[in-house]
């Protein structure tokens, strides 16, 4: 038990949140909530010295400590792969292989890895059976980032495709774990897309980390106390 305790210590200290660059031109908020003692949610941020930010997102199928021991081993790979990312299909490609090779054959993962140009507003996006993000436009427009390829660790040969979208000054791009759109609450009622992206919307002229803040309180007053069953993590970024 104390090896235990001692190894999900170690665990939260490597996987602390990873902290919001300042980078002009860019807005930049995170948030993970675990729903146990270690979480299987991973999220980060990879400032570019020509301005440009990466972000990451992934979550690990199942919870405790062995999602986690697999969270810290993709959060490794991916340190090492996104110092220069290249081609994200390719990216992603080399990731999956990576998992692959060391991935249990009853776990999976799903990753979501993009880069922000904060000059131009041109994001490049990869996508392995994560949930699409949210676009919301500084008009109210809003819109999910479809496409992709599936799970990291199942398929070594599995095909991946680089995709792009264009930010304008007041867009914003929402990273999120199935764990918000599936909060539940006494009822076993899901909170869902529908109102998260309301939530979005109403917040979008907010600074990101007001944004962030709207969702977790939202979300709370939503659940009203009832334990939720997965891992909840948020990333926004906003083109200023």
């Amino acid at each position: 038990m104390q090896r235990d305790l001692s190894q999900a210590a170690e665990i939260q200290r490597r996987m602390l949140p990873a902290q919001a660059p300042e980078i002009a031109g860019t807005d930049l908020a995170g948030f993970n909530a675990a729903c146990r003692t270690v979480g299987g949610d991973y999220y980060d941020f990879f400032p570019y010295h020509d301005g440009r930010v990466g972000m990451a997102l992934g979550d690990v199928s199942g919870k405790g400590m062995p999602a986690s021991l697999m969270m810290m081993a993709l959060h490794a790979r991916v340190q090492v792969l996104a110092e220069d990312p290249g081609d994200l299909a390719a990216f992603m490609t080399r990731l999956n292989k990576a998992t692959c090779a060391q991935c249990p054959s009853n776990r999976f993962i799903t990753f979501f890895f993009c880069v922000l140009d904060t000059a131009t507003g041109e994001l490049t996006f990869a996508n392995a059976g994560h949930n699409p993000p949210i676009l919301v436009r500084a008009s109210g427009e809003a819109q999910m980032l479809e496409g992709g390829g599936p799970v990291l660790g199942i398929l070594p040969i599995a095909p991946y495709g680089e995709q792009r979208v264009h930010l304008d000054p007041g867009d914003m791009l929402v990273l999120y774990s199935d764990g918000v759109t599936e909060a539940n609450n006494t009822a076993y009622d899901e909170y869902g897309e529908d109102r998260f992206i309301e939530v979005l919307k109403r917040y979008r002229e907010a600074p990101a980390t007001a944004i962030v803040d709207a969702v977790t309180a939202d979300l709370s007053e939503f659940a009203a106390g009832a334990p939720q069953a997965d891992d909840i993590t948020l990333v926004v970024a906003k083109r200023v």
